[in-house]
């Protein structure tokens, strides 16, 4: 009987390890990827203070997302010494379309798992990607739709001002 319980306990522990990977954030992840929360658990409100970057992409069907998150990820270095905090929100209804793509967000950031698409509609998104900036007060600042690489002169703008702000 002892033997039966410590067999079944084991094989729990296995299959929690197992099911605990880098995707989910949680204990048993790969430490230098960025946090990943759910769009139900997230909560803009507990960011004010900070200028939010909240950006939109996929990893499947979304030409510009790879050149996108590498974008994100050199905001993230640039400006978060200045509290910026970049928020990226993946909206793939399958997460190995995503998972390239995840390793190459910056830790720093925090990864917002979206598969129905919730904050896209709360945002009324009409392209992916897509950037929104918000003010310390948690007032949105700006969006851009769309992305071009080496085009970003704009929303480095809007970043560099709003950063500048106390």
């Amino acid at each position: 009987m002892n033997r039966t319980r410590i067999f079944l306990l084991a094989v729990c522990l296995i299959a929690a390890t197992a099911f605990a990977g880098p995707e989910t954030g949680v204990r048993g992840g790969n430490r230098d990827r960025a946090p990943v929360l759910s769009a139900r658990d997230f909560d803009l409100r507990k960011f004010e203070g900070k200028v939010v970057l909240i950006g939109f992409w996929r990893g499947f069907d979304c030409v510009t997302c790879p050149d996108y998150i590498d974008w994100l990820r050199s905001m993230q270095t640039r400006f978060g010494g200045e509290g910026l905090l970049v928020v990226a929100v993946n909206e793939d209804r399958e997460s190995a379309a995503a998972t390239d793509l995840l390793n190459k967000i910056h830790r720093s950031s925090l990864v917002v798992i979206d598969p129905k698409g919730t904050l896209g509609a709360q945002h009324e998104l009409e392209a992916v990607p897509s950037t929104f900036l918000y003010d310390r007060n948690l007032n949105l600042a700006a969006s851009f739709a769309g992305y071009v690489h080496r085009e970003t002169g704009a929303e480095e703008e809007a970043i560099a001002e709003l950063v500048a702000k106390p």
